[in-house]
């Protein structure tokens, strides 16, 4: 239990201060790379994404090194909550009509949630223990950096990539 809430408060921690740090630094490229550049959908993701893996990859190099699971479960996780992220807005915006940033904050904070609670299940229930499932699931963590790094600053022309209209 106390590791799960440290790990809410240090990917939650870490997630706020990505959404500013790109205009802290002067609007930084580097910085860019890995902090949201914008307030689209896709940008927001990418809150939930760096801290997670980041905080993963300590966690597997301090304790976890044992898990066969473990990376599997983290891209799940990640799959899981960024899913939440994206269904939970889209819904509740498409129903107002308008967004709301507490409503945003709760489900940023949720998605953690999912998250955590996504890899630990698959970790305790020692699902997808196989070498194919890490090399896929190290893959799917891979692609989606170089596509998060790509697309920030060469976004498709799609609505995920979007900044919202504010009236």
């Amino acid at each position: 239990m106390k590791k799960n809430i440290l790990a809410f408060l240090i990917i939650g921690g870490v997630g706020i201060l990505l959404h500013f740090l790109y205009d802290w630094t002067g609007q930084n490229a580097i910085v860019g790379i890995f902090s949201a550049v914008n307030e689209s959908t896709w940008e927001h993701l990418k809150l939930l994404f760096v801290p997670a893996v980041i905080y993963s990859a300590f966690e597997f190099f301090l304790r976890c090194k044992n898990i066969k699971n473990f990376w599997p479960a983290v891209t799940l996780g990640i799959l899981a909550a960024m899913l939440i992220i994206t269904t939970l807005f889209y819904t509740y915006t498409g129903i107002l009509g308008f967004n709301v940033d507490f409503i945003n904050i709760l489900i940023y904070f949720i998605s953690i949630i999912v998250f955590i609670r996504t890899k630990n299940k698959i970790i305790r229930e020692e699902t997808f223990t196989k070498k194919n499932a890490v090399n896929i699931s190290l893959t799917i963590i891979a692609v989606l950096a170089l596509l998060f790094a790509y697309w920030s600053f060469n976004p498709p022309s799609l609505g995920i990539f979007t900044p919202p209209i504010i009236e």
